[in-house]
């Protein structure tokens, strides 16, 4: 269709033409070039002067036979005919086609036809940001978003300070008109979610967010208080700090404060320990990052009705510690989502958090690690700038406040002061795109596929559930992106990337060592793998998940039985009597007394509980460790050497998991200090004489 003809004063970078068919602002153009290639334009403006109507046009370019996207290097001819823009062509030179490993995210503004894909490597690797007023819908594709990375094999950690994510478990009840407009079917993602939260009075649903007390120096101690300190109550603390050795016990710094001389600043030292005590945040069995970076799995940090102070230190601690065993390659690539990163990541003039350097470092080092980081925030004037420099994708929803206006323009490239203006007046499900892109995008959002955070939740059976995780499996063609790559494990093709310690040896070595013709299976036995340290000691055991043993001789599947070990739950006092007693082969209480520190008759009622339970055995005035536990006071006899690493295995069946990971992970807790936690399988063959 014929728009008008091109006229007046032209350049490389834009046109005008008089309008003689249908035209308004924002459609897409073609235009004949002097060489017999279209050209891809835009129309950024339409005046109308005494009933003469003229359109001025930004041009876009060509894509080449490369499949680069070219400007123009000479201008168009005046009088040269303006059509409007064929969808193949505007697809084929924005270079909107689906890929493998790509997300939807919805359709071209003007073009409810031409659905538009995200490079999902690009959005990993080079990190984004998703800016937008308060109700402007930034939180809704922050959910579109990541849909599309679980249902690429993608483990996800958001930061959740409202508790607004956990409804992504639930398939979208809503919204079926426009999802069928979208092309979009409802979809639940409850086997594939996990909330932790330092409140589960205030969060049911969630499972009990720890720390790590162990390993903490002096000055990460202190880093970690929800509290400025003062210079002289740093060297206060600093003293009070020397004597805890691997492991911090508040218990223990505030007794120690309490007999330390009479000074101004202890008394305010006591109170901040006291109240970090009464958080019953830190503990000996923390939640490890193995747990929360997991295939396919969301795990959401609920911080829902928990002060700001200590949200700071929550995501301080939890977002270094992912950092550090990611470069480290102890857990898998993954996509770090920060909501209301303003709160942690603040412009430097607003003051520093307890996150701002390490989510700094992430964003300008992350990439390299295969830690992909997404920011997103409703005051883009108050997050701190090269923390939005770093994100070369941004997802600009309407935005009025003239600050963030000001901040998106001198930090996002490709914003024009026209772009900027149409920023104020973009509609609620209308997004910005830019960077991931060749040129900026505005793109209808498209429905979510699960439920969004502002609705009440209905919880749907399990059989709804499963008839929804069958849908969209779709689109798992091997990937050739980087990031990707890495992540190989996620991939599907011929027999299953595991993680797995595999057999000596092949099937067809046995068949052809055996004497008789024998049938060989491959079976898959789920395992997790304990990184531990007792005393100097670090090592790995590896515990059969069916069996319930620490498993000694792995191709025999023998080792030490866990099965009835279970025991009643103990205060950390008690566990600290018992971690000394572990050392003993059998001992009197004022051997423990001169060890400990503890008043002996407080010591001795320890001593006394923790014989009623049954981890000590009584024979007249002497204690010793129960016998059952005896194998369990030196692991390291139990060290497994083998190393798991991804395979593509072709197995025959797969053993069920008979225990519960995180009764195992408490139970050993009691017998040395776990460093970390690696869910895997040990494959091994069945031998049976072929009939």
């Amino acid at each position: 269709m014929i728009l008008g003809k091109i006229t007046g004063k032209l350049s490389t970078q834009e046109f005008k033409f008089h309008i003689t068919g249908k035209a308004k602002k924002f459609d897409y153009v073609q235009v004949m070039h002097g060489d017999g290639q279209y050209v891809l334009g835009q129309i950024i403006e339409i005046e109308n002067d005494h009933g003469r109507s003229e359109a001025f046009c930004n041009v876009i370019g060509f894509r080449t036979k490369a499949g680069t996207l070219r400007p123009l290097r000479v201008p168009l001819e005046p009088d040269t005919e303006v059509l409007f823009a064929e969808d193949d062509f505007i697809k084929e030179t924005l270079g909107l086609e689906s890929k493998p490993n790509t997300a939807y995210i919805g359709t071209l503004e003007g073009r409810d036809n031409l659905k538009v894909y995200l490079d999902l490597n690009k959005l990993l690797t080079k990190h984004m940001i998703i800016l937008a007023k308060s109700g402007a819908g930034k939180s809704f594709l922050a959910g579109d978003i990541i849909e599309d990375l679980l249902d690429n094999k993608i483990p996800v950690v958001i930061i959740d300070p409202h508790g607004e994510y956990s409804t992504i478990r639930y398939p979208n009840p809503n919204d079926s008109e426009r999802m069928a407009k979208f092309e979009v079917k409802p979809k639940g993602y409850l086997h594939h979610v996990q909330e932790y939260t330092p409140d589960t009075k205030t969060n049911p649903e969630a499972k009990a967010l720890k720390l790590s007390c162990r390993g903490l120096t002096a000055s990460e101690v202190m880093h970690l208080l929800p509290a400025k300190l003062t210079n002289s109550q740093k060297g206060t603390l600093y003293s009070a700090l020397k004597n805890t050795g691997n492991r911090v016990d508040f218990n223990e710094l505030i007794l120690d404060l309490e007999a330390s001389e009479e000074t101004s600043t202890k008394w305010t030292l006591i109170n901040i320990l006291e109240y970090v005590k009464s958080l019953n945040l830190f503990s000996d069995n923390p939640t490890l990052p193995g747990e929360l970076v997991v295939g396919n799995k969301i795990s959401i940090i609920n911080l829902k009705g928990i002060a700001p102070e200590v949200q700071e230190v929550v995501v301080y601690k939890i977002v270094s510690d992912l950092f550090t065993e990611r470069k480290k390659g102890n857990i898998p690539p993954f996509f770090l989502l920060v909501e209301e990163a303003h709160n942690f990541a603040p412009e430097r003039s607003f003051g520093e958090t307890k996150a701002s350097a390490v989510l700094r470092q992430i964003a300008s080092e992350g990439r390299k690690f295969g830690l992909g980081l997404g920011i997103v925030s409703q005051r883009a004037s108050r997050v701190e700038k090269s923390v939005i420099s770093q994100a070369s994708t941004q997802f600009i929803l309407k935005v009025t406040n003239p600050n963030d206006l000001k901040a998106i323009s001198s930090s996002v490239e490709g914003i024009t002061h026209e772009t900027e203006k149409e920023i104020r007046n973009i509609p609620v499900g209308t997004a910005l795109v830019t960077g991931i892109v060749d040129v900026p995008l505005f793109v209808n959002i498209r429905p979510r596929r699960s439920k969004h955070g502002g609705e009440a939740v209905k919880i749907f059976n399990d059989e709804d559930d499963k008839e929804y995780e069958e849908e969209a499996e779709e689109d798992k063609s091997k990937p050739d992106t980087d990031f990707v790559k890495e992540r190989k494990r996620f991939e599907e093709a011929k027999g299953e990337m595991v993680l797995v310690i595999p057999p000596k040896l092949s099937k067809k070595d046995i068949e052809l060592m055996s004497e008789e013709p024998v049938k060989v299976k491959t079976v898959l036995v789920p395992c997790v793998i304990v990184s531990c340290n007792q005393g100097e000691d670090d090592f790995n055991i590896l515990i059969d998940l069916n069996s319930g043993e620490i498993l000694t001789d792995i191709e025999s599947r023998k080792g030490v039985s866990l099965k009835g070990m279970q025991l009643e739950d103990i205060s950390p006092q008690q566990s600290k009597v018992f971690q000394m007693a572990l050392k003993l082969k059998g001992f009197k209480p004022a051997e423990l007394f001169a060890m400990s520190g503890v008043q002996f008759s407080e010591l001795y009622d320890l001593v006394t509980i923790l014989t009623k339970k049954g981890y000590f055995l009584k024979d007249g005035d002497t204690y010793s460790l129960n016998e059952k536990f005896v194998p369990l006071s030196n692991l390291s006899k139990f060290a497994c050497y083998e190393k798991p690493d991804f395979h593509r295995m072709e197995t025959d069946s797969q053993l069920p998991r008979k225990f519960d990971l995180s009764k195992i992970k408490e139970f050993i807790s009691k017998f040395t200090e776990i460093r970390d936690i690696r869910e895997c399988f040990l494959a091994i063959h069945e031998i049976s004489p072929r009939n």
